[in-house]
């Protein structure tokens, strides 16, 4: 589908919120600088399509738009717009304030100094040198623009300018193969009657009071010949009709609003005036109301699929998705009206997948079997809840999936659990099933190693460990990866039991040679086999040092020549916290895992092996319940419990996977001994044991010489640098946000300055504004950063700079 000009801009501006949140604090609003106010005729058409927009103003407009205090206090309150939607910051545009004015507040617009601060809450949506978007660049540029090919004369920009609502509705397709000078501009609105059409329609009122004389005139004189309309004495309630009728000229119009509606967003108001005059129209999907009863009638199945056995809510799931999910590519999805109808798409994927089935007689096959199909059920679950928000349709998703995933869930745990019986120590209230496979995951004590070579970590890899990263979001996340044109190598493992953080994250060799299981804690971790203590946070990361292994901290690349580990990722931390709205954020947080694996090979690392711990379970509406008393335990989680020595509780118990002679309770099936329990892991399902690991290299990567800041002194306000190791190419600057050049607090003329053939350099900063705040220096090769110090600005050498990475430290408790 062609997209327009003006939803390429919204894509463009919601971008620049996406940001590394394990480098990055999340931004709270993102700011939009017009020093001359070129963007100013397109706001009333971005204010219909963005909900988080808020725009300065001298007067209070409505509550999105006001003076700077006003703005202020919309964004203060509930936490603005960030806070509403859960996760989409606020855009606020900014017309009369350079992206230069932000640079000390001595300068600044006095109209807006209450939101001088947010720049230290928020990101900037500015051109890659720091300058303003103007419609024009915006337009031409190739770096974060269109790249449309736009003469360079005055007559063409001003006519950009004064043409700026329509360019925004034309198709993006329209102004690319071709030259575009003046002309081109000036006529894109007489040259385009179902434009006009559809723009007088969005008006909702038939108004036209901000159309000159001569347009209206022109309007009225071709409205009559083109559509059969006249606009004075029909009204927009004809042309509705008109529309939702079709035939002729005017499914052309059906066709470009189709296209282009986010364009044209006050027509969605005026097609409400539709309604069905016979049993025809009680079909016709152009009309809101017909999406409505359709979108009523699939919740009203999938509510009553809970009434129905397993094998007839399968079939009659299957109906309803081939039914319904057609309109998952209709207008009113992309309008956000149809969310049950995208819910039924992913439906449909896990109704086939059930269907089908995931076969394998020993965990060998039964593994290959999940990884080659069975992982799409899962992922077309999480993905059918995600489509929906409204409390209506999340109860209807939920039902479905009660319905049809759960119990396909339950067999498949219940399959591998009666394997498990198999193992010495293990023990169950049922016998083994008969020609049972022997044991296979987490149960042997057998241990993968990580990457070494000749007795020593593998240099120039990196260790990314992502807890929770379970097997179906590895798959999307090595998809992600291809797609940016990395290499990406999987492999299986078994996590070790139970799925839990404390007992699977050190079990690798070597750490896993340091550790024993003298004694069983109620947090499942080991203990160090040289002073019997249990293993903590802390001295995790000494025995990766003595390993050979530097702890990388989340905000950094380190040095690439060597041997590292780091930790990312938060979908254990989000699973524990949100439940089945975990689902909501599992796509944005795949991208932070991808883009942070991308940084550190950009930084030079050779390769990134992705490790993790162990997978989960998500059901909305909580895992069925299973009754454990709480005094037949020492410990008690959703999944798995430690039991009190000779405790006669009837549940299944297996050798826990340090040894010592001691067993874990585990729930049957995908119970959970905690009543409400959406996400939880622990116990043994395939979803919670099989795990992968990803190795990741860039094709064609040369691996060069890493660069580390040997010393950073201030005289004054300059800074004398001495850069060691593979220098050559690199420059500094210096940045309140490492990754932004924009953020530069040096003299624009002497940013990105070249160290001299000794790796030395000399920074001055010229704004004395600037003495005494935070700031990274930093070094970049090829638009990369490739070293970073935090430092204070001015501050003199061996006095604490602030600490501006932080991540989050890799816990053994409270899992």
């Amino acid at each position: 589908m062609s997209t327009t000009v003006l939803e390429q801009l919204i894509d463009r501006l919601r971008a620049a919120a996406i940001y590394n949140r394990h480098d990055l604090a999340a931004p709270s609003v993102v700011l939009w600088t017009d020093g001359e106010g070129l963007w100013s005729r397109a706001i009333p058409l971005l204010r219909d399509a963005m909900p988080e927009l808020f725009v300065l103003a001298p007067e209070i407009v409505d509550e999105r738009t006001g003076p700077s205090t006003w703005l202020r206090y919309q964004l203060a309150r509930s936490g603005g717009y960030l806070a509403r939607t859960g996760g989409t910051p606020s855009l606020l545009y900014l017309p009369g304030v350079a992206r230069s004015a932000f640079r000390g507040a001595a300068g600044f617009p006095e109209a807006a100094r209450h939101l001088f601060a947010l720049q230290f809450q928020g990101q900037f949506w500015g051109q890659q040198n720091g300058k303003d978007w103007t419609p024009f660049a915006f337009l031409s540029s190739k770096e974060g623009g269109l790249g449309l090919d736009l003469a360079r004369d005055r007559a063409t920009q001003d006519a950009v300018g004064a043409q700026l609502t329509q360019v925004l509705r034309a198709p993006v397709a329209s102004l690319t193969g071709r030259r575009l000078e003046a002309a081109d501009f000036h006529g894109l609105a007489a040259a385009d009657p179902v434009g006009l059409l559809l723009e007088w329609m969005a008006t909702g009122d038939g108004r036209h009071g901000d159309w000159s004389a001569e347009r209206w005139t022109g309007f009225r004189a071709l409205c009559k010949p083109t559509f059969g309309l006249d606009p004075d004495k029909d009204g927009i309630i004809t042309a509705v009709d008109k529309l939702v009728a079709g035939g002729g000229v005017w499914d052309q119009v059906w066709t470009r609003y189709r296209q282009a509606h986010k364009a044209f967003a006050g027509v969605r108001k005026a097609l409400d005036l539709a309604h069905p005059k016979d049993l025809l129209d009680d079909a016709n999907d152009r009309m809101p109301v017909t999406n409505r009863k359709l979108e009523a009638a699939l919740r009203a199945g999938l509510l009553g699929l809970q009434a129905l056995p397993r094998a007839q809510a399968l079939t009659r799931l299957t109906q309803l998705c081939a039914q319904h999910a057609r309109r998952a590519d209709a207008l009113w999805a992309d309008l956000g009206e149809a969310s049950l109808a995208r819910a039924a798409v992913q439906l449909k994927a896990l109704a086939e997948g059930i269907t089908a089935g995931v076969c394998g007689h020993d965990w060998d096959t039964l593994a290959a079997a999940y990884l080659e199909r069975g992982w799409t059920i899962d992922a077309a679950a999480w993905r059918a809840f995600a489509m929906v928000r409204d409390a209506p349709d999340l109860e209807a998703v939920t039902a479905a999936l009660r319905a049809v995933y759960l119990p396909w869930l339950t067999g498949l745990a219940e399959q591998v659990q009666g394997w498990a019986l198999g193992y010495p120590g293990a023990r169950a209230s049922r016998p083994r099933v008969k020609g049972a496979p022997p044991p296979g995951p987490g149960l042997t004590g057998r241990t993968p190693s990580l990457p070494f070579a000749g007795g020593t970590p593998a240099l120039q890899t990196v260790l990314v460990f992502v807890d929770g990263l379970r097997c179906d979001l590895g798959l999307e996340l090595a998809r992600l990866l291809q797609a940016d044109g990395l290499t990406v190598e999987t492999a299986r493992r078994w996590s070790a039991l139970p799925t839990v953080t404390a007992t699977a994250k050190p079990a690798w060799r070597p750490l896993a040679d340091a550790l024993i299981g003298n004694s069983l804690p109620e947090g499942f971790e080991p203990q160090l086999a040289e002073t019997g203590k249990n293993l903590t946070t802390q001295a995790f990361r000494n025995l990766l040092a003595t390993r050979g292994w530097t702890w990388l901290e989340a905000a950094s690349t380190g040095d690439p020549t060597g041997a590292a580990w780091t930790e990312i990722g938060t979908f254990d931390h989000d699973g524990h916290a949100q439940g089945a709205r975990l689902a909501w954020r599992l796509d944005e947080e795949l991208r932070a895992v991808a883009l942070r694996v991308r940084d550190l090979l950009a930084a030079g690392w050779q390769r990134a092996v992705l490790v993790t711990d162990h997978g989960w379970l998500l059901l909305p509406g909580g895992l069925p319940k299973a009754d454990l008393p709480g005094h037949l335990t020492q410990s008690r989680w959703p999944r798995c419990a430690v039991p009190q020595p000779g405790a006669q509780h009837g549940f299944q118990e297996l050798p826990w996977f340090w040894g010592g002679g001691h067993s874990v309770v585990y729930a049957p099936g995908v119970s959970a001994f905690k009543s409400g329990v959406e996400y939880a892991h622990g116990g043994l399902s395939l979803q919670e044991a099989l795990t992968l690991t990803l190795t990741v290299t860039a094709e064609g990567q040369t691996t060069q010489a890493a660069v580390t800041i040997g010393s950073a002194d201030w005289k004054g306000l300059r800074l004398r640098v001495q850069l060691q190791g593979g220098f050559a190419g690199t420059l500094l600057d210096i940045r309140t946000k490492p990754a932004d050049a924009g953020s530069s607090v040096l003299d624009p003329d002497r940013r990105m300055q070249p160290p001299d053939a000794d790796g030395a350099a000399a920074l001055l900063v010229t704004d004395d504004q600037h003495e005494g705040a935070a700031a990274v220096l930093v070094a970049v090769r090829e638009d990369q950063v490739v070293a970073k110090r935090s430092l204070v600005i001015g501050m003199e050498r061996g006095r604490p700079a602030p600490d501006t990475g932080a991540g989050r430290p890799g816990s053994f408790e409270g899992d």
